[in-house]
This record gives C-alpha cells, structure tokens and sequence, in this order.
C-alpha cells in the first residue's frame, strides 16, 4: 500500500500563509466598501469610483496571491511511486 504524500515544512507554511492572506483580502474589501460607503462627494463618492476603487486594490492584492497560490502549487506534495501500474496480460 502507497504512502500518501504529505507537504514538507515549508510547504504547510506557503499554504497558511496562502489561506491568511485570502481571509485577509476577504477582510480588507469588507473594511474599504464599509469605509467608502460614507463618501459622499467627489469622483470617489459615486458608485462606479467605489467599484474602480475596489476593483484597483483587488488586482494589487490578487497579484500577491497570485503568487503565494503559486508558491503553495510549487511546494505541493508530489508522488512518483505507483503513478505506472504494470499491466498483468499473459
């Protein structure tokens, strides 16, 4: 029977911070829309600068995530025995 494959050390850390970081972006959208929603005036203070707001600080914060997410595909656990199984033909 097949071990399965565990993530080393560093590749547990990449995934709680990878997770954290989402809790946190899920955090700071909450706090802006909550924030900007008492802006009134300015280019800011309608609904299509709140939005480009968001929008702008989601592609900075995505970006980041992006390569955590990448840094955690990196580090996943891989498994190279019992991939092949041999046919048994006769």
């Amino acid at each position: 029977m097949d071990a399965k494959p565990t993530r080393s050390p560093g590749g547990k850390l990449a995934l709680w911070l990878f997770y954290a970081f989402c809790l946190y972006i899920v955090w700071t959208m909450v706090k802006y829309f909550w924030v900007v929603s008492s802006v009134t005036g300015g280019d800011l203070g309608s609904f299509g600068g709140k939005l480009m707001g968001a929008l702008m600080g989601l592609m900075v914060l995505g970006s980041v995530a992006a390569v955590l997410g990448w840094i955690v595909w990196y580090t996943r656990p891989r498994h190279y025995q019992g991939r092949h199984r041999s046919s048994n033909r006769s």
